[in-house]
Formats: C-alpha cells, sequence, structure tokens
C-alpha cells in the first residue's frame, strides 16, 4: 500500500506530461503564416517550420510525411528560403519559366524536375529582387504526389511575399 499511492501519482504524472506532449507536437503541424522583415509565407496544415536549422536558410519548412517505399530517406516536401536567385540547380529539367507581379515587385516562377539518388522529384521556385538582394523560395516534393500536396505546396507559392 505504501508504494501503491506514489506509483499511481507517477503513473499519472507520466500520462499527463505525455499528453500534454502529444497536443504541443500536434500544435507545431498546424497552418500558420510566418512574417520577417524580408518576407510572407503561409506555412500549411502538415508542414513542421524548422527552428534554429541551417543558417543558410531564412525559412526551412518539411512535411510531416516521408516518401514510402518508393522514397523512404525523402520527405514528401520540403521548401526553403534562401538570399539568392541562382534559378534551376545544374541538371534540373525546367518546364515552365514565368514572370509574374504582385504589388509592384516582379516574380520569376519556375517549375522544373530533378532526380537525386534515383528519386524524381518536382521543383517549384519563386523568387524576386529586395533592396537587399534577391530571395528565393524552393519548394522540392516527391514527383508522385497526392493533390493535396500539391495544393498545399501551390498555397505557399501564392502566399510567398517579399516585403
Amino acid at each position: 500500500m505504501e508504494i501503491l499511492i506514489p506509483g499511481l501519482i507517477l503513473v499519472a504524472l507520466m500520462v499527463y506530461a505525455s499528453t500534454r506532449i502529444k497536443k504541443t507536437a500536434a500544435l507545431a503541424y498546424e497552418p500558420e503564416t510566418v512574417e520577417t522583415d524580408d518576407f510572407v509565407i503561409h506555412k500549411p496544415a502538415g508542414f513542421l517550420t524548422v527552428i534554429g536549422g541551417d543558417p543558410q536558410y531564412l525559412f526551412e519548412s518539411y512535411s510531416k510525411e516521408f516518401g514510402g517505399e518508393a522514397a523512404p530517406d525523402f520527405r514528401k516536401a520540403t521548401a526553403y528560403i534562401t538570399r539568392s536567385d541562382d534559378g534551376p540547380a545544374p541538371g534540373d529539367v525546367v518546364i515552365t519559366d514565368r514572370t509574374e507581379k504582385i504589388s509592384g515587385r516582379t516574380y520569376r516562377v519556375i517549375e522544373a524536375e530533378r532526380i537525386n539518388k534515383g528519386v524524381e522529384f518536382s521543383v517549384f521556385t519563386k523568387s524576386a529582387m529586395k533592396d537587399s538582394g534577391p530571395i528565393k523560395l524552393e519548394v522540392v516534393a516527391l514527383k508522385e504526389t497526392t493533390n493535396e500536396m500539391l495544393q498545399d505546396i501551390e498555397s505557399m507559392l501564392l502566399s510567398f511575399e517579399i516585403r
């Protein structure tokens, strides 16, 4: 009996802590709008914003899900914002390359295909010049993906604006 009460208290504390951790983790994958001095972007549900990641990125996010059997080492999609406008990567096959004007600023929007370790990807970039230099959003997604993921990518591309 003397051990039972402290044991029950310990179990109750563990259940409480576990529930709080699960709720907090689930909130990390909720949609959010990320605003900085340089840009604004809407991160859709199912994506996690990386905090304190690679310093070369102004913003980094990835999908919760991996590629499954065909690409177990890759996320379904990843998104990066960098201070560059180097265009498509060497080896990328450009599908479309167009410009669009948003709030008086001209953006370059490119859709390309890439092969990495034998896995096919679709690459979507949107970039523009700012006084401090170019800023580019790049979203890399498995070529074989769901319509829902494509809608999420389109949402990110449409919401991305340079300030």
